[in-house]
């Protein structure tokens, strides 16, 4: 008998499962890699596609996730059984991950850290299931093993490249031999996955600069989970203070020390005190106490500096709106901050650091301006130009349009599928058909499973 078109229709939009992984779940911590997974994760779902999410979770915080559907997962692990200079975790979680994708009947995997699971749980699963594996890089921890930071220890200079020698400088207790190892077994991992996604441009080329196969990497810029209506034109013309907003972590690698030593000489210019405002929107935990007690003082002591303290990231759009430019100080290279696409989302111009990911994302003179690296004094020279009206406006007239979790979604698609797998755009609008509010497991159980010591 033959098939009727609804059915042969059915099986040409019918797609494998997939399964984004992160290292952890928004819910319980706010860092850009495993925001950018939940982003594509929901931006899939959105579009229609049958995806689910595996979070990692130390079991001390199990109690801080909240799993917003059936199709999020956890898998818990113990952090006292990670290495974390060859980045090896405990053999169960490999096991565990495994045995959840074949019940989940999985095909395509896609990672967005190694990070807890182990970098060797790229392999394991390559090699016990047929599985396309894509691999989405959001830092150099692979290539560096200061924090994944590429800056030197302890100096904190900009590293450009890294080898065995220049490592074993950087951590004298380790050896030029070990380090070739390490190198060793990532890149033999690395081989292993079918595609890669970077963030940036940046990040891209040196990850293929360092050994990863350039014909298997894509570029995909981060997209927003929720993007506000345009902002409504402003009109700067007369206005006679200015502030200058951060948001982010607040430690040594993020700059915030140079925006302490341009507020001071703020401070000191007649013409400016009282005129520029910076505003740090962000949280002290984990800094030393003598760091913590120099910007908390100086914000209470009148000066242009003003410590906010942690802000709810459903706010930020409100926040930022609230200044005139948002700034990114840092003193790493960084790859895609997410918090220029929220600024661009809010209609303000970026002031940055011109190396890097936030070189590639703002423009000079074009959606905000660039200062020169660990440079106070340039950065007060930029801020001071910047505080104009005709300046703000033609910058603020050059914001690129940040893309949402539905278009980040569409772009993952033939990394994600392969493009003998990739379907046309009016394929999707047939979905509707298919039952995708539910996973298709036979046990709708979320795993949360122990990895034993």
């Amino acid at each position: 008998m033959m098939r009727s078109a609804v059915t042969a229709l059915h099986d040409r939009v019918e797609r494998p499962r997939i399964a984004i992984i992160a290292h952890s779940h928004p819910s319980a911590t706010k860092g850009g890699a495993e925001i950018a997974a939940y982003s594509v994760y929901q931006g899939l779902l959105k579009l229609g596609h049958d995806v689910i999410f595996i979070a990692a979770c130390p079991e001390k915080d199990q109690a801080k996730v909240s799993l917003a559907s059936e199709r999020e997962f956890l898998i818990l692990h113990r952090p006292e059984t990670y290495d974390h200079f060859y980045h090896v975790a405990a053999a169960n979680l490999s096991r565990e991950l495994n045995a959840l994708l074949e019940r989940e009947q999985v095909t395509v995997v896609n990672f967005h850290h190694f990070f807890n699971f182990g970098f060797g749980v790229l392999r394991d699963l390559k090699t016990s299931r047929p599985l396309r594996t894509t691999f989405t890089i959001h830092e150099y921890l692979a290539i560096c093993q200061h924090h994944g930071q590429m800056v030197t220890n302890p100096d904190k200079l900009l590293c450009n490249s890294a080898s065995s020698q220049a490592c074993a400088n950087c951590f004298p207790e380790r050896t030029r031999q070990q380090f070739a190892i390490r190198k060793k077994l990532f890149t033999d991992v690395f081989d292993e996955v079918d595609a890669y996604v970077a963030p940036s441009q940046f990040l891209a080329d040196r990850y293929i600069a360092w050994g990863l196969d350039e014909s298997r990497m894509s570029v995909i810029e981060n997209g927003l989970r929720v993007i506000p209506p345009p902002p409504a034109s402003v009109n700067k013309t007369g206005q006679s203070r200015w502030i200058i907003g951060f948001f982010g972590q607040i430690n040594p690698f993020k700059g915030v020390d140079l925006l302490m030593a341009v507020a001071a000489m703020i401070d000191a210019d007649k013409s400016l005190a009282g005129r520029i405002s910076i505003r740090l929107h962000g949280n002290l935990i984990g800094q030393s106490q003598e760091f913590i007690d120099q910007v908390t003082q100086l914000s209470k002591s009148g000066s242009s500096l003003i410590f906010l303290g942690p802000y709810d990231n459903s706010v930020v759009n409100r926040l930022m709106a609230e200044c005139d430019y948002v700034i990114v100080p840092s003193r790493w290279w960084e790859n895609s901050p997410v918090v220029i696409q929220e600024a661009f989302a809010a209609g303000r111009p970026v002031i940055c650091t011109g190396i890097g990911g936030m070189a590639e994302k703002v423009t000079d003179g074009v959606s905000g301006f660039h200062f020169r690296h660990n440079d106070a004094q340039d950065l007060f020279a930029v801020i001071k130009r910047a505080a104009d009206a005709a300046v703000w406006a033609k910058v603020a007239q050059g914001l690129p349009s940040p893309i949402d979790t539905e278009a980040m979604a569409r772009q993952y698609l033939p990394v994600l599928l392969g493009p003998s797998e990739e379907m046309p755009a009016s394929a999707t609008s047939a979905q509707p058909s298919i039952d995708r509010t539910q996973p298709h497991s036979r046990s709708h159980d979320r795993l949360v499973t122990h990895v034993a010591t």
